[in-house]
């Protein structure tokens, strides 16, 4: 009873902490990148609390889910994907040159994938760019995804955690991204939002690809919190 009391107390407290997007998109990018780092560590405590010690050590695990083509689907928003590249060009053990081979892996990735905005893109599975063997998530406690959080090896499925505060979390970092960019967030998989970041950077400024039907109504189920 105890723990399911502290489980709602903080699931209470990451709803109540969701940031209002100011109109025409006015919240600074280095304030809503700071706002998203504290947001994803309280939910990695609140999962590494309630949950870890349910789970097996990923690190010995001889099949990373990360790296199985065939699982990862992970979607994240413009915001994400700039926090991701802050991370790593800031590290003191990555730097530019790690960013570079993320970046390169990326687009490897969106060409091997086929992964485009057009369709859906939570059915397009792919090798995340972001994990190396021996290492891990190069981004795992700055960075990480709302969904790559919540993800644990589970023997029972009772232990899974809830999806809630899962949910309540992509709802806030839908609303920092709006707030950031001044408009509704757009969901893509991750190596895509790398590779488009990185394509800007360098001068060129792809045209964004025309959104299905399905694809929409997806998008807009992250920004309302359903999925």
């Amino acid at each position: 009873m105890k723990r399911a009391a502290a489980r709602w107390r903080i699931r209470q407290r990451l709803a109540a902490q969701r940031p209002r997007p100011p109109a025409g998109g006015t919240l600074e990018k280095a304030t809503a990148l700071a706002r998203l780092r504290r947001l994803k560590q309280r939910f990695a405590r609140y999962i590494g609390r309630a949950y870890g010690h349910l789970a097996a050590d990923c690190a010995g695990c001889p099949t990373p889910c990360c790296a199985d083509a065939q699982f990862v689907n992970v979607n994240i928003a413009r915001l994400e994907a700039e926090a991701m590249l802050a991370t790593l060009r800031q590290s003191a053990k990555r730097g530019p040159e790690k960013a570079r081979e993320v970046i390169a892996r990326a687009r490897v990735a969106v060409a091997r994938y086929g992964l485009t905005e057009t369709g859906d893109a939570f059915e397009k599975t792919y090798a995340c760019p972001l994990f190396e063997r021996g290492v891990g998530c190069l981004v795992h406690w700055k960075a990480k995804p709302a969904a790559c959080i919540q993800h644990g090896c589970y023997e029972r499925w009772e232990d899974l955690p809830e999806t809630g505060t899962q949910r309540a979390v992509e709802r806030q970092v839908a609303a920092l991204d709006e707030a950031a960019y001044g408009a509704p967030s757009v969901w893509l998989p991750i190596p895509l939002w790398l590779a488009k970041l990185a394509s800007e950077e360098e001068g060129q400024s792809p045209t964004p690809s025309p959104t299905s039907d399905a694809a929409a109504a997806r998008q807009r189920g992250y920004r309302e919190g359903r999925r």
